[in-house]
This record gives structure tokens, sequence and C-alpha cells, in this order.
């Protein structure tokens, strides 16, 4: 039994290099390329905010506790440990990035705010773009902007 070698269409094929891929479903694809550095900023923070301390593979430490300690009660000293478990990861596992803000609303900056927490980081690159990634835990569910 004999095979044919086709060659691909050169037309078809894209000779762009991305920089990595973000888990987002599209039409298209599951994955798609990241081309921009403020692209790709933003999906390191995003992972790094919702693996948890020792979810990863050979890297214990990678993650924060932010996913646990996001449902726990409204108290006076939740604000300043969710900064924490923000900021000293962050400072150490993605140091090019400089946090300008950490804003976290719960129930008592927002009375319509029931079992929620939102919060949101004001980050630049190497001061370069100002960008906001948002956390919202809802008792459903945790989503990431």
């Amino acid at each position: 039994m004999a095979y044919q070698i086709e060659s691909a269409n050169d037309t078809t094929q894209k000779n762009e290099i991305g920089l990595g891929v973000s888990f987002g479903v599209t039409r298209t694809a599951l994955f798609s390329p990241i081309y921009t550095t403020n692209k790709q900023t933003h999906e390191n923070l995003k992972t790094l905010l919702l693996t948890r301390i020792g979810e990863r593979y050979l890297q214990p430490s990678y993650g924060t506790n932010l996913l646990n300690i996001i449902f726990e009660p409204n108290l006076v000293d939740l604000k300043p440990e969710i900064q924490d478990l923000i900021s000293v990861p962050i400072s150490y596992w993605l140091p090019y990035i400089n946090i300008d803000s950490i804003d976290i609303t719960t129930n008592e900056d927002d009375p319509n705010m029931n079992h929620d927490v939102k919060i949101s980081i004001t980050y630049a690159v190497d001061n370069f773009a100002v960008n906001t990634i948002t956390v919202l835990a809802s008792q459903s569910n945790v989503t990431v902007e």
C-alpha cells in the first residue's frame, strides 16, 4: 500500500509567534494565542491568583490561598489578610508587576454585596501601561476579568 504526502498550503499558515496561550472558549478555538506583553501579564496574574498553594506540580509554593480565604466570614481582619495573600506571591513570582492598588469591596462597603467579595488589582508592567484585574467571588463561583 502506498502513501502520498501532500505539502501544506503556505498561504494558510501563519508565521506569527505568540508569547503564550489564553484559555478562553471562542468560536474557533479553546486556546487563543497571546501576542502582547500586557495580555500575557494579565494571564500570568490570573493564573497565579486562581492557583492554590500546593496545587502546581514541582512548584508547591506557587499560587495563593485566595480561593480558601475568600469564603471566610467578613471580619475586620479580612481585607489586610487578602492584601497580603495577593501582594506577597505577586512580588515573589511575578516581580515585573508593580501593584498600584488593591481595592477590596465587601458587605461593609456595599450593602448590596451580601455574600460577595470584589477585589480590583491595579498594576503596571515595569511602569508601562496601567491595567486592572478584577476578582469577583460570589456564593456560586469565582470569576476573574
